[in-house]
């Protein structure tokens, strides 16, 4: 998972702050309420949240804001850390609109383009660019829900209401492979859109961990 890398020294200083702050908005709201807007379940007699992000489950305590594999001792990487609390302490509940846009259409969008391109879309480009199939099978891998859109598109459900469809056209010695990420309407009530980034870019990188692993 494209979290688990090792990021710069400056990136780790700001997702760290934005862990510290998250931490103190979830401790701020009510746990229920938060539950049922995001899709999370959550325990009170022990005071934990569990949600799925890319297919792993996590559990976060209450107030503390701790995240953790519900499955492993391993430490979670700080930017899962921040999108999953982003996730719980942004969810407003709207039920998802069936309607795709491109990440340009998200409020913000166009600010984070470059970055979206390059971390979401480089590689998905350089994996799937000749291979679409393979596509289809690491997306069924993951339980994902093949579409049709391009020559091969799979809907992956980054967080219980945050799908995101990956979409690829193969390319050949005339035209260059394309590819895209779209999202469901209400994206951007379920995280900010830099965390989108970072999720998508999460779920591109499972994708083709997942393929490298079928190939």
């Amino acid at each position: 998972m494209q979290t688990g890398n090792i990021i710069p020294q400056h990136l780790q200083n700001g997702y760290l702050l934005a862990y510290e702050k998250a931490c103190t908005d979830l401790s701020a709201k009510n746990p229920a309420a938060m539950a049922a807007r995001s899709g999370a379940g959550f325990d009170s007699a022990n005071k934990l949240f569990t949600l799925n992000y890319l297919n792993e489950v996590y559990t976060v305590s209450y107030p503390e804001g701790e995240v953790s594999y519900a499955c492993r001792q391993e430490q979670v990487p700080l930017a899962a850390k921040v999108v999953i609390l982003h996730y719980l302490v942004t969810a407003g509940g709207q039920l998802l609109s069936g309607q795709l846009i491109s990440f340009k259409e998200i409020p913000g969008g166009m600010i984070y383009l470059q970055p979206f391109n390059g971390r979401v879309l480089g590689g998905f480009k350089a994996i799937f660019g000749k291979k679409a199939g393979l596509l289809v099978k690491a997306g069924e891998k993951l339980d994902g829900r093949i579409v049709k859109y391009g020559d091969a598109a799979v809907t992956v459900d980054v967080l219980p209401r945050v799908p995101v469809t990956y979409v690829i056209w193969e390319g050949d010695e005339e035209f260059p492979a394309n590819a895209t990420a779209l999202f469901d309407a209400t994206a951007s009530d379920y995280l900010p859109t830099e965390d989108l980034v970072v999720a998508a870019a999460a779920g591109a990188s499972l994708l083709g961990k997942t393929a490298r692993a079928l190939a």
